[in-house]
């Protein structure tokens, strides 16, 4: 039986993204997911960084501009470990875009920030 995909973006390729990409990549085998992963596409500073976290991490796509994973319709999932002043931006525009958002702790430097967010995400569930 073939599982349904769940395609990641992730932003940002320091000690938590690796982190990140080491669950993803180990998760699979050592529990039962409803779903295959797919690391899909991976942001970073550079286009030169970014490709080099590509090889070394085995995404399958590159980029500098982590707004390109937001308005790619093929991934489902935004992994944010980007400094924590830039996750309110990257998740609100994650959830806009209706994609699922794991965001590393903390959520955001202000809790008005991280309430504005949950809401966010709460509000989009509401509706779809």
């Amino acid at each position: 039986m073939t599982k349904p995909r769940l395609r990641i973006g992730l932003i940002g390729t320091g000690f938590m993204g690796k982190a990140h990409v080491f669950g993803f990549t180990s998760a699979p085998r050592v529990f039962e997911l409803p779903y295959d992963l797919d690391l899909h596409t991976v942001a970073d500073i550079t286009p030169e960084a970014a490709e080099r976290a590509r090889v070394t991490l085995g995404f399958a796509h590159a980029t500098s501009d982590w707004r390109t994973i937001m308005a790619n319709p093929e991934i489902d999932l935004v992994s944010i470990t980007a400094p924590n002043a830039l996750h309110k931006e990257m998740s609100l525009m994650a959830i806009a875009a209706g994609k699922h958002v794991y965001c590393e702790k903390p959520l955001a430097p202000l809790a008005q920030d991280a309430l504005e967010m949950t809401l966010a995400a709460e509000a989009r569930l509401q509706t779809h």
